[in-house]
């Protein structure tokens, strides 16, 4: 799932939540989230002298959930995996 922040012309931000596809195994979906948060931070990279005002430091941070994708101490993208799928354990009735 991709969680973005997006601004509203009001100036206001607002969360915005996509998915990005289902996957065989939670490896690959990592690996997948990795790679966006990698070419996300590489096109924020390219466009940080346009934005005011200036973000000092962009950053990916690596979290238990996937990738943290942060403009200074604001995090402005999050690429994290989760499992649609609900665990089931033994002995609980299911619905």
């Amino acid at each position: 799932m991709r969680f973005g922040l997006m601004r509203a012309q009001d100036g206001s931000c607002t969360q915005q939540v996509r998915q990005c596809g289902k996957f065989e195994s939670a490896e690959s979906a990592l690996n997948t989230a990795r790679s966006e948060a990698i070419r996300e931070w590489q096109e924020a990279c390219k466009t940080q002298d346009k934005i005011v005002p200036k973000v000092r430091k962009i950053e990916i941070k690596d979290t238990e959930w996937g990738y943290d994708l942060k403009h200074d101490h604001l995090v402005v993208t999050r690429f994290w995996v989760h499992d649609g799928q609900p665990a089931e354990i033994p002995g609980l009735p299911t619905n």
